[in-house]
């Protein structure tokens, strides 16, 4: 009921409204100290990917090929997908996520770009 939601604190407009303060930014995102920037971007680069992933997968079923047509963005921008030889394509948003979500994945599994220690 419309009742429950009014009661609902995350819905609230005071909450909806709140910022992270720029100083607390700077502290979470600061590089701790004694850890190497580059595994530390690593790190943070593909716990966001993986965020992102399972944030996407709530909502996919709304964006399909019959809804989202295109991949668009704010204003009259449509995205193009470039391929590895640099031919545009015009995607649906689902097809277009999927391949940029590809291309991540790749991108973090290749071991001259992110590589592991063993």
């Amino acid at each position: 009921s419309s009742q429950d939601e009014e009661q609902k604190l995350y819905l609230q407009e005071p909450l909806l409204e709140r910022r992270v303060p720029e100083p607390d930014l700077i502290f979470v995102t600061d590089l701790p100290k004694g850890l190497d920037f580059n595994e530390w971007l690593a790190s943070h680069t593909i716990g966001f990917f993986e965020h992102i992933n399972l944030i996407y997968g709530t909502i996919s079923e709304f964006c399909t090929q019959s809804t989202c047509p295109d991949m668009v963005g704010p204003g009259p921008r449509v995205y193009m997908w470039t391929d590895e030889k640099g031919k545009k394509s015009r995607l649906s948003a689902p097809q277009y996520i999927d391949y940029v979500f590809t291309y991540v994945q790749n991108t973090i599994g290749d071991e001259s770009i992110f590589p592991t220690k063993h």
